[in-house]
């Protein structure tokens, strides 16, 4: 395995948003839906525009494992002969190929996680990411229940494996997480599990929780748990929607403005102070498609917000709290604890 090309010094002070996507997303092209691709250079001139140093990134989504024709018709299942002999195992090369072979002028710009399906193939995914970590970097791993037609808590059974690579590594998980009853793929109750069981690792439950105070509140105090805001406006955008639809009630929500997505960033960070991290979700800031959701129930999705709208929210804190959650946090997140590589790197 070779070293870290950053460490948490190189990253002091810069501003960080901890979630972003590469790759392409064929289904939804297929499918006509959006977005459905993103590549490291064009999140390098988004950063340019608003002032943002370094991008996590991770895989899109692991459609070379699966059958085409299933896809098209909403459906993930795997492929009898795959591009992709296991879930992820070309999209993950292919990010790294991206960063860093073919854009090395801008590689320092940008962290990647490597994505993983928890439930299958776990041995053969493993294989792949031994094999991976030899050649580059890896940081951590994203995890996408939903997108993958996998429940979360396959994490603590088929996919254990992956828990015990990560430990040994000292990398943490990115769990895409929900609250809305019918993602049954992606609960964030479920993940607390694998946090609470694995207390020797680092967690983030991505886009917030959809605002559940119970599992906001809860991630504030758990020492292991980190929350992120990727695609926070559309985010309050969908959670008015399904407000107003009765399957959320307002009541189980933090108190805010959900008129604007900025004073629902400034409640988050009072919140969660230490352990709030700011994201993008770049490019799905924007979503528009039909995913199917477990039980056979699928939700429709026409959401629509852009880059600056998640840069907005960033810039909406002042400048002390902007460092904690573009940075500090993040740094947390990703290295853990500051002491023992501040250390390291007095004594180097």
């Amino acid at each position: 395995m070779i070293d870290k090309h950053l460490k948490r010094w190189d990253l002091v002070g810069k501003t960080i948003d901890c979630h972003s996507h590469v790759g392409v997303a064929l289904k939804m092209y297929g499918l006509v839906e959006y977005p459905y691709a993103e590549t490291a250079e064009g999140i390098y001139y988004k950063q340019i525009s608003a002032g943002v140093d370094i991008n996590v990134v991770f895989p899109y989504t692991f459609d070379l494992y699966c059958d085409w024709k299933s896809m098209m018709k909403g459906d993930v299942a795997p492929a009898a002969d795959p591009i992709s002999e296991f879930p992820y195992k070309v999209e993950n090369r292919t990010l790294m190929r991206e960063v860093f072979d073919y854009q090395p002028r801008i590689s320092r710009r940008f962290i990647p996680f490597v994505s993983v399906d928890p439930g299958r193939d776990v041995p053969g995914q493993l294989a792949e990411l031994e094999k991976l970590e030899r050649e580059y970097p890896i940081y951590g791993i994203k995890i996408n229940p939903v997108a993958c037609r996998t429940r979360s808590l396959e994490l603590l059974d088929a996919g254990k494996d992956f828990l015990d690579f990560a430990a040994e590594r000292d990398i943490p998980f990115l769990f895409h997480s929900m609250t809305i009853p019918n993602d049954i793929y992606s609960q964030a109750s479920d993940i607390f599990k694998i946090v609470e069981e694995r207390s020797d690792l680092r967690f983030c439950f991505a886009h917030a929780m959809l605002f559940n105070k119970h599992f906001l509140e809860l991630a504030a105090k758990t020492p292991n748990a980190w929350v992120d805001t990727a695609a926070l406006k559309i985010q309050v955008d969908l959670m008015n929607q399904l407000v107003a639809e009765g399957v959320v009630e307002r009541s189980s929500l933090i108190d805010t403005d959900y008129t604007d997505h900025k004073e629902v960033m400034k409640t988050l960070c009072e919140t969660c102070p230490d352990t709030l991290l700011w994201g993008t979700d770049s490019p799905a800031y924007s979503f528009h498609c039909r995913r199917a959701q477990g039980d056979g129930m699928v939700q429709d999705f026409s959401l629509t917000g852009a880059y600056e709208d998640e840069v907005a929210a960033l810039k909406s804190v002042d400048r002390e709290i902007r460092g904690r959650v573009s940075n500090a946090n993040t740094l947390d997140f990703i290295f853990g604890k500051a002491i023992g590589e501040v250390f390291e790197f007095l004594s180097s």
